[in-house]
C-alpha cells in the first residue's frame, strides 16, 4: 500500500531566531538553530485506532552518549515507561511505539544499541503503574552525560564491531544499578556513584561478556549533539505525517547519570526518575531549577495556526496542544498518596472520556463521580500547574467576511461585542478537533464548531488556572518556588492535517504545520 509522506521541512528548533517563542532565556536553548540540542521533546504519540509512533534519535557526535528516554501519560504527564540508551559515537536508534492485540503498550526496535534495562524479544513493554490512559502521551529524551574518554569500559562495550553489534552491552549495563545506601545491594560493586560517575565491569577482552574487574567512568555534559525525528502512521489508512522534534540547547550545564533500578517511590533521588524537565537529579541541586527556564523558552500566551474542516474536499484539521513539564509543579509525594487514595476505592488512577461523570454527577458505571486526582491534590496544596487552561478562540476564514454568530458558536472575526468563546484545555496532552472529521481520534478530543467557512486560521489564546499560584515544587521538601512569569504557559505542539477517500485509501495523505506562538509583547494592546 501507497502512503504518502510530505514532511514541510519545518525547523522545530527553539532559538533565539525562531519565530513564535517569546522570553528566550539565557541560560537555555541559546543556539540550535541547526535542529541539535541536549532535549528533545516530541509533542505527542499515541497508539490509538490503528495508529502508531515512530521516533528516529541521532547521536551527531564523535562521543558515547547515555540518553534518557520517556514517555509520558497525556491526561497528567506521569512517567508511563522510560529507559536509556547508550549510543556509540554517530550512532542512530529508532524505535517504533504501538499497541498490541492483549492491551499491552510496546516499544520495539530492530537495533542494537545497549539499552538499560535490556529489550525483551526486541521490546520494551509499558509497565501496568500508569498504562490506563497511556495511549496518547508526549516523549522527552535528554541527554544524560558522556564519558570522558572514548577508552572508559562503558564507550568500549557501547562501541558497534565490524558485524554491526555492540561489544558487550551487558558491562555497559552494568553502569545503571543502583549504588545508594539502604537502597542498593550493599554486595553489589557497580552501579550508579553519583551524578557524574559510574561503575562497571570491563569487558572480556574477547567480547563475551563482563570480566570481574570494575571500572569507573566519570562524565561530562552531553552537549548540543541530539538529533530527533517523529512520525505517526495508521498503515491501514495509508496515512503517516511526522516532523522533527522540539530541540532545545544547553538545557543541562552538567552531566547527570541516574540508575534503572529504583525511583523516587523507593527514596532513591538518584534513581530512573530524572533527569526531568527541571534538571538532573535532586541530589545535584545546582542543576535543578531548569523548568523555570525552559518555561521561558516555550512560553506564549496564544497558538496560532490554520483549521479546515472542508467536507467537500474530506480535509480534516486537529491541533496537538502540548504543555510539558507540569508533573514539575505538584508535590509528587502527595501525588502518589492522591493516586493511592483512588486506587483504595477502585478508581482507575485516569479515567477515559467514557467514564466521566454526567451532568447529574454520576459516573457511567453508576457509582459516585468524582473529578480527577485534584480532588485529594488540591490547588496550593500540592497541585500548583497551570492546567487546566482557559483557552479563549479567535477564529477566521480566509477572506474575513462572511459573519456568522449562531448561540455558542465559534464566529468569523469581528466577534459580537460581548461575546467569549472559551473552553477548557484539562490535561498536558490536548487534541482539538475542527469539524466533523478527526484526525487523530483521540479518547479526549475537544471538538470546536467553525464558523460558515471551509477553513481559516485561528488564534487560541491560553490562561494558566486562576486558582493556583503557578509554582514549581522541589520533589525531596515540597518547598515551591513561584514560576517566572504566570502569564506565559509552556506549549509545544502543531496542526495534523489529513485528506482521506473513504474509495480509495491509498490516496490518503497528511502533513504536519508546527504551531507559532504569540508572545505577551505581540498580544498587548
Amino acid at each position: 500500500m501507497k502512503t504518502n509522506f510530505k514532511p514541510l521541512g519545518l525547523v522545530a528548533a527553539v532559538a533565539a531566531a525562531t519565530a513564535g517563542y517569546s522570553g528566550m532565556a539565557s541560560a537555555v536553548a541559546t543556539g540550535a538553530t541547526n535542529s541539535l540540542g541536549d532535549l528533545v521533546l516530541v509533542p505527542y504519540y499515541t497508539v490509538r485506532e490503528g495508529f502508531g509512533t515512530g521516533i528516529h534519535l541521532t547521536n551527531t557526535s564523535d562521543r558515547t552518549q547515555v540518553v534518557k528516554v520517556r514517555l509520558r501519560r497525556g491526561a497528567d504527564s506521569m512517567d508511563a515507561l522510560d529507559f536509556n540508551i547508550i549510543m556509540s559515537p554517530k550512532d542512530v536508534w529508532t524505535g517504533f511505539i504501538d499497541d498490541e492485540d492483549n492491551g499491552d503498550i510496546v516499544i520495539t526496535s530492530q537495533d542494537t544499541s545497549c539499552t538499560a534495562p535490556a529489550m525483551t524479544n526486541g521490546k520494551f513493554t509499558m509497565p501496568s503503574i500508569y498504562r490506563v490512559g497511556a495511549e496518547e502521551g508526549y516523549i522527552e529524551m535528554i541527554g544524560m552525560g558522556s564519558p570522558e574518554s572514548e577508552t572508559d569500559s562503558i564507550a568500549v562495550g557501547a562501541l558497534h564491531t565490524s558485524e554491526g553489534v555492540p561489544f558487550d552491552c551487558a558491562s555497559v549495563r552494568s553502569n545503571f544499578f543502583s549504588l545508594t545506601a539502604g537502597v542498593g545491594s550493599p554486595t553489589r560493586k557497580t552501579g550508579v556513584v553519583d551524578s557524574v560517575t559510574t561503575k562497571g565491569f570491563v569487558p572480556s577482552a574477547d567480547g563475551s561478556g563482563p570480566s570481574a574487574t570494575v571500572d569507573t567512568t566519570t562524565y561530562e555534559d552531553t552537549g548540543n549533539v541530539l538529533k530527533i525525528s517523529y512520525f505517526v502512521r495508521d498503515s491501514s489508512a495509508g496515512l503517516e505525517f511526522g516532523n522533527d522534534g522540539v530541540h532545545v540547547a544547553d538545557f543541562l550545564e552538567a552531566a547527570s547519570i541516574t540508575n534503572q533500578e529504583f525511583g523516587i517511590a523507593s527514596n532513591d533521588p538518584q534513581g530512573f526518575d530524572y533527569p526531568d524537565l527541571d534538571g538532573g537529579a535532586p541530589t545535584n541541586g545546582a542543576d535543578r531549577g531548569k523548568y523555570n527556564e525552559l518555561r521561558a523558552v516555550l512560553g506564549g500566551v496564544s497558538v496560532i495556526n490554520d483549521w479546515s474542516a472542508n467536507a467537500d474536499l474530506n480535509v480534516g484539521t486537529d491541533w496537538v496542544i502540548t504543555v510539558p513539564g507540569q508533573y514539575t509543579m505538584i508535590d509528587i509525594q502527595e501525588y502518589f498518596s492522591a493516586l493511592q487514595a483512588l486506587a483504595a476505592q477502585g478508581i482507575d488512577t485516569y479515567q477515559s472520556v467514557d467514564a466521566k461523570p454526567d451532568a447529574n454527577g454520576v459516573n457511567a458505571d453508576g457509582s459516585a463521580a468524582f473529578n480527577d486526582v485534584t480532588d485529594y491534590c488540591v490547588a496550593d496544596v500540592c497541585d500548583f500547574r497551570d492546567i487546566p487552561l482557559t483557552a479563549t478562540f479567535d477564529v477566521y476564514d480566509r477572506e474575513e467576511q462572511t459573519l456568522s454568530t449562531p448561540e455558542g458558536d465559534l464566529v468569523v472575526s469581528p466577534q459580537q461585542p460581548g461575546e467569549v468563546i472559551s473552553t477548557l484545555l484539562p490535561a498536558e496532552v490536548n487534541v482539538v478537533t475542527w469539524g466533523v472529521e478527526p484526525v487523530l481520534k483521540s479518547a479526549e478530543a475537544i471538538s470546536v464548531t467553525t464558523p460558515n467557512a471551509p477553513f481559516g486560521w485561528a488564534e487560541l489564546s491560553v490562561t494558566s488556572d486562576a486558582s493556583k499560584d503557578q509554582s514549581v515544587v522541589d520533589p525531596l521538601t515540597g518547598d515551591v518556588t513561584p514560576v517566572d512569569d504566570e502569564t506565559a504557559v509552556p506549549m509545544v505542539g502543531f496542526v495534523a492535517w489529513q485528506r482521506s477517500f473513504t474509495n480509495n485509501p491509498d490516496a490518503n495523505y497528511g502533513r504536519v504545520v508546527e504551531h507559532s506562538y504569540g508572545s505577551v509583547a505581540s498580544s498587548a494592546p
